[in-house]
């Protein structure tokens, strides 16, 4: 049932952030810089990465674009290991399993939502 809840950062979102931050600082790229080729706020983009707020999956494909990383590089699923024999650009997957909570928070955003952290959205 759904709670209307913001979803809590697990160890993925952690996992993404470290690796995101890491990434992004090792290139020399600006936040701002990666905020806003992403189309994202440049505020969106610390608190993810600060691990204040989950990343969608629209958000973490289009900073991943623009940190130049494909983003199954940064997502990998349980076993996912075993099957990639090869690595590369020095990035380290996780393997996650499964949530500590059972609990799902889902929430419905209205259709004219522009997924911004203004309160407008």
């Amino acid at each position: 049932m759904p709670t209307g809840r913001t979803p809590e950062p697990g160890p993925l979102s952690h996992h993404v952030a470290h690796l995101l931050a890491t990434e992004i600082a090792r290139r020399g790229l600006r936040q701002t810089d990666v905020a806003a080729q992403a189309g994202m706020s440049a505020s969106q983009l610390s608190r993810v990465l600060a691990v204040k707020k989950v990343f969608t999956l629209d958000q973490l494909d289009a900073v991943c674009r623009a940190v130049g990383i494909p983003i199954a590089q940064v997502v990998v699923m349980p076993g996912g290991r075993a099957r990639r024999a090869r690595r590369t650009g020095g990035i380290a997957p996780i393997d996650i399993g499964p949530a500590r909570r059972t609990v799902r928070a889902v929430a419905k955003a209205p259709q004219d939502d522009l997924g911004g952290d203004d309160g407008r959205g």
